[in-house]
């Protein structure tokens, strides 16, 4: 019995996922891991909060620091001056997919994955 073909052509594409204004949705890079599925975003608002591993992800994507990340702000939380904002990391880009979205200007300025300033 011969042996199964797939119907594949060998290239690999996935969809990028774009962040969702309506939800808040934005883009942020990662400046330092806390340990655990928590760490230190750069959001494109500016703002410097701390992101957390949405739990469907969790096991399934390893977040590095300057990785190119979609975060969305916790809504419900009170915000206060000692400490920092929340976020939920919704998902992770990869290199290839940065440098796609860096080129076709979709990034701020201040989140070009290769001039970033990690602490």
């Amino acid at each position: 019995m011969p042996g199964k073909k797939s119907n594949q052509t060998g290239t690999d594409q996935r969809k990028i996922q774009y962040p969702n204004r309506e939800n808040d949705e934005m883009y942020a890079i990662v400046i330092e891991n806390f340990g655990g599925d928590r760490m230190l975003v750069k959001c494109e608002d500016g703002v410097i909060r701390v992101g957390i591993i949405r739990g469907k992800i969790r096991k399934r994507m390893w977040v590095r620091l300057g990785d190119l990340i979609l975060v969305s702000p916790w809504e419900f939380e009170t915000k206060k001056k000692e400490k920092r904002e929340k976020c939920m990391i919704i998902w992770r880009y990869t290199r290839t997919q940065a440098n796609w979205l860096s080129t076709r200007g979709k990034l701020n300025e201040n989140l070009d994955p290769d001039n970033v300033d990690l602490f």
